[in-house]
């Protein structure tokens, strides 16, 4: 897989060429400061997968796709979590927030590398890349293996310091993570926290109590912290299904 780091920041760079060149089937072929000069390389070759720095002078990461008649596959990197909504809208593979560790630039290059084995890669543009999410999956790190995992089969994440526990229609999956770094790996409209140590499947909710959610019959209590949200999520899906009938 090939690919390219455009980022105005060297130190961000460095980083990622770092941990990019233990991942044996990726290949980096060049690193941009300017993206103007990234624009040019892009216009004359081929690139499956773009590592792009959100926050640049001249263009923006977020404008940069505009530019391209066939955007590669994109994986945003950046220090703000501002742009998080955007960057899904725009159809991206991934958004990293700085500063990026090991596992979950692998976590990302491994979704590039299913997309590009489904044909989704250079040739689509990014508004055409809409997997279905009945076969998104994700591979979670455990000890030494990597588990593949459904998407649409989890139910429920749970933290225990620096672990999590995924639930999921078939078994739990126990790996070391940060709650955080999770809801980075999981689509923004179908998941949510509801506590400092749960993350909730929306789809997979029984009932909505006043301190809690019921999932597979497991009450999930809901903090104070997070319960404003949670309930505005609610409302705003229970108005978009009155408004489509």
């Amino acid at each position: 897989m090939n690919c390219v780091i455009i980022d105005d920041e060297p130190d961000a760079i460095d980083v990622l060429k770092y941990h990019l060149s233990s991942i044996p089937f990726v290949v980096l072929q060049k690193t941009f400061r300017d993206p103007l000069d990234a624009l040019e390389y892009l216009q004359q070759h081929t690139i499956d997968l773009i590592f792009l720095d959100i926050n640049m002078p001249k263009l923006s990461g977020i404008n940069f796709p505009k530019f391209l008649q066939n955007p590669p596959l994109i994986v945003f990197t950046t220090a703000y979590s501002d742009y998080a909504l955007e960057s899904y809208e725009l159809k991206a593979v991934d958004y990293l927030l700085k500063p990026i560790e090991f596992n979950r630039l692998l976590q990302a290059v491994m979704k590039a590398q299913q997309l590009l084995e489904k044909n989704i890669g250079t040739a689509n543009s990014i508004s055409e890349i809409s997997p279905d999410i009945s076969e998104q999956t994700i591979f979670i790190k455990s000890g030494s293996e990597f588990h593949q995992l459904f998407i649409q089969q989890i139910k429920y994440i749970e933290s225990d310091g620096n672990y999590v526990t995924f639930f999921t229609d078939k078994r739990p999956v126990l790996a070391r993570y940060k709650l955080s770094e999770v809801l980075e790996l999981l689509p923004k409209e179908s998941f949510t926290r509801i506590h400092r140590s749960y993350i909730v499947a929306l789809k997979h909710i029984e009932t909505v109590k006043k301190h809690c959610v019921v999932i597979n019959g497991k009450e999930i209590p809901i903090s104070s912290n997070f319960r404003e949200g949670f309930i505005a999520i609610i409302d705003h899906m229970t108005k978009k299904r009155v408004n489509k009938t």
